[in-house]
């Protein structure tokens, strides 16, 4: 009885390891079994048991796949197959051997004992047919793909982040820059008669003479007077010798009585200068007196005399020149810039989202390799282009020049000059944005940018020019 149960028991025994062995497996798949050389292939790894245990999966690296080299680990999976648990692990692997190749068996352990091998797989690993008489192509094509919807997001939240900058620098300009004028400060300039007597005014205050500053006094005097008719006729004043001076006074044709004044304040001013001669007081007094009949007789602005003068005034400022102010070429230089990178941000913008929907070779090449060197790319070329209009803007700018010549105004650009004669004006205004408007016979307008420097002196110099060639026709 005893030999009976003893058997039975054996039996049961050996019932239930062989149910636990077949609930146990081990399996490794491989897919596809033939590839391209460099091709990737899927390697998945499943153990199968009745329950969670310690199973320990073979290690998958270069080494222990002989020839085939490992591309990247996907996933491990644990999923439920009836009663069963299953685990699983995948791999992306590729081989760069040709012809058959043979991927080893690979253990699994659970458990102390329980050890299971899987069998050898055969790949078949093609070479591309290379024909030695053409050139060397690439295995494959590269394909291009759209970018996702979180590289869009991503991209476009960085141009949005430089889009953002460069309007907050526009808003600065606006706000600060363009109003206060903090980008390059610019007081306007007073007529030069009116600078002039304000530096006349300034000598006389301060009693030089009377304080035996005699040589300073004169010295004043006479570089207030040279600066003054170099600015108000355009002659090398400051440049020239007394005797040069009045020669060229002469050839502009200024009356005789105020190339005398001139003649006896620049001669008095030199022997006190250099020859250190002592002037009577009185003489002090004639000499500033004569300074400011000097500015004022010939003076433009305010001049209450000014339209029976016109013909002076016609000389006086002939072959004179008038360009446009610096702050504002550098005002509409830095709103080139900023219209420039703003331009640049949208771009930039509109790119990444067309990237989205239509494959573009190159762009999406950059951004495939490194997202930094695509903005920076981008943004450089940008200000590239930015920097090529502002320059061409600003050439343009700086050749712009208003001439007066004996008988006509001459609006000159960078690659062209228009004149105007001074008997066909009929008509000079300021229009609603500040520019003078010229209009001739013809009935064509020329335009004079409010930025012109001394640009009222300039439209009354028009006005008063034009006005005395129609009352002499």
């Amino acid at each position: 009885m005893r030999d009976k149960l003893k058997y039975i028991f054996i039996l049961l025994f050996f019932i239930f390891e062989m149910s636990i062995l077949q609930a146990q497996e081990a399996s490794m798949s491989l897919s596809p079994n033939q590839i391209m050389i460099g091709d990737h292939m899927e390697l998945e790894l499943k153990f199968k048991n009745k329950g969670f245990s310690n199973t320990l999966f073979p290690i998958i690296n270069d080494t222990s796949m002989g020839n085939f080299r490992l591309v990247e680990l996907f996933k491990v999976d644990t999923f439920f197959s009836g009663s069963d648990v299953v685990i699983a692990h995948t791999y992306k692997i590729t081989c760069f051997e040709d012809s058959i190749q043979t991927f080893p068996s690979l253990i699994f352990r659970n458990g102390p004992t329980d050890i299971y091998t899987t069998n050898p797989v055969a790949i078949t690993v093609n070479s591309p047919n290379i024909d030695s008489a053409q050139d060397i192509k690439p295995i494959k094509d590269i394909i291009l793909l759209p970018l996702s919807k979180d590289e869009v997001f991503s991209y476009l939240f960085v141009s949005f982040i430089l889009l953002v900058l460069v309007l907050l620098l526009y808003f600065v300009y606006i706000k600060y820059i363009r109003r206060e004028n903090l980008f390059d400060r610019e007081k306007p300039e007073d007529p030069p008669h009116v600078e002039a007597l304000k530096a006349l005014k300034q000598v006389e205050t301060e009693n030089l003479w009377q304080m035996g500053m005699v040589k300073e006094y004169y010295d004043r005097i006479s570089d207030v007077l040279r600066a003054y008719i170099e600015k108000r006729f355009g002659i090398m004043a400051l440049e020239q010798t007394t005797n040069q001076l009045l020669v060229s006074m002469n050839e502009i044709q200024l009356p005789e009585y105020i190339i005398q004044d001139v003649d006896e304040i620049l001669t008095k001013s030199d022997l006190a200068k250099f020859a250190k001669e002592l002037h009577a007081g009185e003489l002090h007094l004639a000499i500033i007196k004569m300074a400011y009949k000097f500015i004022q007789s010939t003076q433009l602005s305010n001049d209450v005399n000014k339209r029976t003068n016109a013909l002076q005034v016609k000389r006086f400022y002939a072959q004179n020149k008038y360009a446009l102010k610096t702050i504002a070429i550098n005002q509409a230089s830095f709103k080139i810039m900023i219209y420039g990178l703003i331009t640049t941000m949208l771009a930039l913008s509109l790119t990444i989202m067309l990237s989205y929907s239509i494959p573009i070779n190159y762009i999406l090449g950059l951004l495939a390799n490194s997202t930094y060197m695509f903005f920076v790319w981008f943004v450089v070329l940008g200000i590239i282009v930015t920097l090529v209009a502002l320059l061409t803007v600003r050439a343009k700018l700086l050749a712009y020049l208003v001439i007066f010549d004996y008988n006509s105004v001459i609006l000159k650009e960078k690659t062209q000059q228009k004149s105007i004669l001074f008997k066909d004006i009929v008509e000079c205004k300021i229009n609603n944005k500040g520019n003078l408007v010229i209009t001739d016979m013809a009935q064509v307008n020329y335009i004079i940018p409010k930025e012109v420097e001394y640009f009222q002196e300039v439209g009354e110099r028009i006005t008063d020019v034009s006005d005395l060639e129609s009352n002499t026709n």
